[in-house]
């Protein structure tokens, strides 16, 4: 049987999805990984764990269904790991981890990151003026330092930390063995015995420039990183190698990437992945856009001829939202979402889900969650009412820093993760932002994306040209109703707390 073997790799889940050649979902299969909490506020993956777990699932579908014609990997993206010929020096490092909070302020402080973020923002404030200075790639280069920092969850930050604190990680460095990756590049090597990544996750890593399409010297020249032990960087639309299954790895992209290009390849196409927080992301073509108040400029994909870029605005908390509903008792299922919109009037309680900070526009991280406006009459269902509003809510001021900051227009944007089955938080969102919400019959778009961009390498098609359009399962259009009573009560309540 001819197939595809597409490996979803997460923080918490490892999927393999079996695509038929017409891109018919064949086998499913998952397994579950095992964090680990050394100390508070880290959070690890045992390296050789994960590669046992995703051959595993390999040889799951494999003794199934035969050998695939070729393989994909998809991935979150930031979690850092190290590793010489031997094996892992140390245990993953993944995006949630924060033990670099120290390392972070510290290297905020560096003379020449405060000059850039002073430069940056007398650049942003010429481009009010004078609009021509933002397209130009210099001008868009130092207007986005006025917006980017270093943060816990570059591996940028997690790489000094191992190489301050791990000997064997300082050790392998300076003899010259040391290889850094991200779960990408571990995965790969693995497998192929190619110390890779592609563009798409560089440019989550904090190291990478994506205006000029390569390592930043200036960030490794600052954070004391030598070039040698990073990966080569791999287009999407070349195959990265043979694996030790016999057959080809055929690419790599990262999860929201692969998501985004799912959704369209067309600039102002747009997708909005809901799993533990929300990300938002805008194709805004062949150009990057400066970066604004939490919008981040990143590679969309990146072929041999030509390279797509986005901007990138988070929810820290969505689906993590929802689930506390249901861990403090107040829902026993996402059903009873529903049942308590058969009232589509949204209540006079006001809901802020800010339970791990305020991110896009606001740049908040020390903002906490807030239920307001309560009153004796209120009841379960309102609470639970308020708290879909308030993510509905988030998400379309997201849309609309968006299209504020890139002049690009959306028309709409796609729908996928858990909470995407959540048709009041889908409605809502159109309602507010004004927008189609198109929601694919496949829910996973990172593992349907990259399958149409291995189908088009193994078949030696252009990437681009080769999209298509997923089947729909359904679309939520704009109702009209503006929810004028909410919208002011949310404004009011945010212009009060910020």
């Amino acid at each position: 049987m001819s197939y595809y073997l597409i490996l979803d790799v997460g923080t918490t889940n490892v999927k393999a999805y079996a695509f038929s050649e017409e891109g018919e979902v064949l086998l499913k299969k998952s397994m579950r990984t095992r964090p680990v909490y050394p100390e508070p506020g880290w959070a690890e993956l045992d390296p050789e764990e994960l590669i046992e777990t995703v051959r595993r699932l390999i040889d799951g579908v494999t003794s199934s269904l035969g050998m695939p014609k070729g393989m994909a990997i998809t991935n979150q993206r930031s979690s850092t790991v190290v590793w010489d010929d031997e094996g892992a020096l140390h245990n993953m490092i993944t995006w949630q981890d924060t033990r670099t909070k120290d390392i972070v302020e510290a290297f905020s402080r560096n003379f020449l990151v405060r000059f850039g973020r002073a430069l940056g923002k007398v650049f942003y404030g010429l481009s009010r003026i004078v609009p021509g200075i933002a397209s130009l790639p210099k001008g868009a280069y130092i207007i986005t330092l006025a917006h980017v920092g270093f943060g816990t969850s570059h591996s940028s930050m997690h790489l000094r930390w191992l190489m301050d604190n791990v000997p064997e990680v300082r050790k392998a460095v300076e003899d010259g063995t040391a290889k850094f990756g991200t779960m990408d590049s571990w995965i790969a090597w693995n497998l192929t015995g190619k110390h890779v990544t592609d563009y798409t996750n560089a440019s989550a890593t904090g190291l990478f420039d994506p205006f000029y399409l390569k390592w930043s010297d200036n960030i490794m020249g600052i954070v004391g990183i030598p070039k040698k032990i990073l990966p080569a960087l791999q287009p999407n639309d070349l195959p990265v190698g043979e694996t030790d299954y016999g057959v080809p790895l055929l690419t790599m992209v990262a999860d929201q990437q692969a998501a985004l290009y799912r959704a369209g390849v067309e600039p102002g196409s747009a997708k909005m992945t809901h799993g533990t927080g929300t990300f938002i992301d805008l194709n805004v073509g062949e150009k990057p856009k400066p970066a604004s108040p939490g919008l981040y400029p990143m590679v969309a994909l990146k072929t041999r001829k030509k390279t797509l870029y986005l901007l990138e605005g988070i929810i820290n908390a969505s689906g993590s939202a929802v689930d506390w509903l249901l861990s403090v008792g107040l829902i026993k299922d996402y059903s009873e979402i529903s049942a308590a919109f058969k009232d589509p009037t949204l209540p006079r309680v006001l809901f802020i889900p800010a339970f791990a900070g305020l991110s896009t526009p606001y740049l908040k991280p020390e903002f906490r969650g807030a239920l307001l406006n309560l009153s004796f009459s209120v009841r379960k269902e309102d609470i639970i009412k308020a708290l879909i509003a308030g993510i509905a809510m988030r998400v379309a001021e997201v849309i609309a820093a968006m299209e504020s900051g890139t002049g690009v227009e959306i028309g709409s944007l796609t729908s996928d993760g858990g909470a995407s089955q959540i048709d009041p938080l889908l409605q809502l969102i159109a309602d507010f932002s004004g927008k189609r919400i198109v929601r694919p019959v496949e829910l996973n778009g990172s593992a349907q994306g990259t399958f149409m961009i291995a189908r088009a390498v193994a078949e030696g098609s252009d990437v681009l040209s080769a999209w298509e359009k997923p089947m729909v399962e359904r679309v939520f259009e704009p109702s009209g109703e503006k929810h004028e009573d909410f919208r002011r009560l949310w404004e009011e309540f945010m212009g009060r707390l910020l």
